[in-house]
């Protein structure tokens, strides 16, 4: 089995239509299923994702744990749509480092949504959730069983995010998401 952990359902959807998952709960957390894929949706933050991650592998042997989702950038030659697949972690508020693999980008994890890059000084790729997921996911499997892919949606302006371009965004990643 295959676990995916996903912050919002715009993400979400595109990967539930993709594998044909089917909706097996919605409290406390909406959960997906196939014979080969379980996803939960955990809500944005580091501690929604590190509860939604303990709840969907308490009690089950943890072959494979993915985080996907979108991040954000201040680096203009990342385009949006690309997709990253994340070697380490950097959480903004503690400054640790998290090594996940020996290949990818660097993730730093920020507590809330970044929406300027004035005080941001290098090129670097953002999101919300990941430190939150690897450190629960380390607790229930091996570092090599996890991994983390972070698709551009943005260069640090929310202003053309909207649901339905993180579903577009999300959809046209899919090929390249190597589960």
């Amino acid at each position: 089995m295959i676990y995916i952990v996903i912050a919002i359902f715009s993400e979400a959807e595109a990967l539930i239509e993709h594998f044909k998952l089917q909706k097996i709960q919605t409290k406390p957390f909406l959960i997906f299923e196939n014979d080969d894929i379980t996803l939960v949706v955990s809500g944005m933050g580091k501690v929604e994702s590190a509860i939604a991650t303990t709840y969907i592998c308490k009690d089950k042997k943890i072959n494979k744990i993915v985080n996907i989702g979108i991040c954000g950038t201040n680096d203009k030659n990342k385009k949006i749509g690309s997709i990253y697949h994340i070697k380490s972690i950097v959480d903004i508020s503690t400054d640790k480092k998290y090594m996940i693999s020996t290949d990818g980008e660097v993730l730093y994890c920020f507590d809330k949504i970044i929406k300027s890059s004035k005080n941001i000084k290098n090129n670097i790729l953002i999101d919300m959730e990941s430190v939150g997921f690897y450190k629960a996911a380390i607790n229930f499997t091996k570092k090599e069983n996890i991994s983390i892919y972070k698709i551009v949606s943005d260069h640090l302006t929310t202003s053309h995010i909207s649901l339905e371009n993180i579903y577009k965004i999300m959809k046209n990643a899919i090929k390249e998401i190597v589960l």
